[in-house]
């Protein structure tokens, strides 16, 4: 399941960072990638719609990563 998720928010962050590679799924978006906000709100717009869930702006530093966002997303199905 978590494979799945993951290669979801991969998917829908080449939709929106077409030209950057993440290296490793415990890259930090913003730190070690450089997405800006604007990036990182559409991306979690995305992630929001896919998923049918809400990610309040108070828990974005929570998924800093792929792997935190993954485990984020099986957290808020329970």
């Amino acid at each position: 399941m978590k494979n799945t998720i993951i290669n979801t928010i991969l998917l829908h962050f080449k939709d929106v960072k077409p030209k950057l590679k993440i290296a490793s799924n415990d890259a930090h978006f913003k730190q070690e990638l450089g997405v800006d906000s604007l990036d990182m709100a559409e991306f979690i717009a995305r992630i929001e719609q896919e998923y049918r869930i809400e990610i309040p702006d108070a828990d974005w530093p929570q998924i800093a990563t792929v792997n935190l966002l993954a485990e984020y997303i099986r957290n808020a199905g329970n």
